[in-house]
């Protein structure tokens, strides 16, 4: 797969198993995933021990490590030790690029506490802070590109950069964002972009391998809007939005032969979309 793939698909299998699926798939590069109401985790995960141990499970299976999805708010009190803890787990896994969401609209001044305190430290790992749009919920302080890519853009740090989640982009929004003027917007801002489609399943939405579902790729997203940036691909199919509410997950975990579906369609919808076919 010409992309790195999220362990959000894997969500059910102990690490091990889940990168031999994943190389077995086609898969070169992994992206670590922690985030709340998705995975199982606390903060005692966020050791160096734990790091290189993650590290040392995908190796195993030649897959390589770029970036880390480790969601918390930054705008709390304790977001700059919040975020240091990440930051130790990187850096011990070998992840350059550290993700995150921001905060709520309202927690600007605690957002910029934060960063202040953890750039330096980022900058001596040499590990990018990368904030993420959300897919759910409300008030927050990045809920688009746009916002995600101007607020970037004036804290001036390379240290500090976005991650453009195209799927988030159109949940959060409820359907009703231009995509392309957002697309446009994080042009030169954005480090990395997540891809993640979303299907229509009755009154509630379903996530889906890439190209299955409304968001657009092929359509509103086109080669042209990837190429040039790291790129992963999530598909949490274990989760599902009731009522296209937040994301639940689903007492049962995929199979391995619905894992292997995912993943495949995926890389093909991919290929074909890199192509320009």
């Amino acid at each position: 797969m010409q992309a790195a793939v999220s362990t959000t698909v894997i969500d059910g299998m102990d690490f091990a198993r889940g990168a031999r699926v994943l190389a077995e798939a086609g898969a070169t590069e992994v992206e670590p995933a922690y985030i709340d109401g998705y995975t199982p985790f606390d903060e005692a995960t966020f050791s160096a021990a734990n790091g290189r141990a993650v590290a040392a499970l995908f190796a195993a299976e030649g897959l390589s490590i770029r970036a880390m999805s480790a969601h918390t708010d930054l705008g709390r009190a304790d977001g700059a030790d919040r975020l240091l803890r990440r930051l130790t787990f990187a850096a011990a896994m070998g992840a350059g690029t550290v993700i995150s969401n921001a905060t709520a609209s309202g927690n600007l001044d605690g957002l910029l506490r934060t960063l202040e305190t953890v750039v330096p430290e980022l900058e001596a790992a040499g590990i990018v802070l990368a904030l993420e749009n959300p897919g759910h919920g409300s008030e927050a302080l990045l809920p688009d590109g746009a916002a995600g890519a101007s607020f970037v853009a004036s804290f001036g740090s390379p240290w500090v950069r976005f991650n453009y989640d195209i799927g988030n982009a159109v949940t959060y929004s409820g359907g009703r964002i231009d995509l392309a003027a957002d697309l446009a917007a994080v042009r030169g801002q954005a480090s990395r972009l997540h891809l993640k489609d979303v299907a229509v399943t009755g009154a509630d939405w379903t996530f889906c391998p890439i190209g299955e579902g409304f968001v657009g790729y092929g359509e509103r997203v086109d080669r042209s809007v990837l190429e040039g940036l790291p790129l992963t691909v999530e598909h949490p199919i274990r989760l599902h939005r009731p009522g296209r509410g937040d994301p639940v997950r689903r007492a049962e975990a995929p199979t391995e032969a619905e894992i292997r579906v995912a993943l495949a369609a995926s890389a093909t919808a991919l290929d074909r979309l890199l192509s320009g076919d």
